[in-house]
């Protein structure tokens, strides 16, 4: 089951922080109004920090990671 801790839009960004329980994994999801995508995980740990500042966390090259149910 995946949970939603946190979401925000703003400026045409939307970022949302997500818990896989199945996992036991926070999942950042990031989109702009541009339709620029990225899913990815984030330690634990980090979950505030990648969701104040997801480009942070942003896969290296152009890479959108299709995850089911995010």
């Amino acid at each position: 089951m995946v949970y939603e801790l946190a979401a925000r839009n703003e400026s045409g960004v939307t970022v949302r922080l997500l818990w896989d329980s199945a996992r036991n994994q926070v999942v950042l999801r990031y989109r702009d109004e541009r339709g620029d995508l990225f899913v990815t995980d984030v330690p634990n740990e980090s979950a505030l920090t990648a969701y104040n500042h997801p480009n942070a966390y942003r896969p290296r090259g152009d890479v959108v990671t299709a995850v089911s149910g995010l």
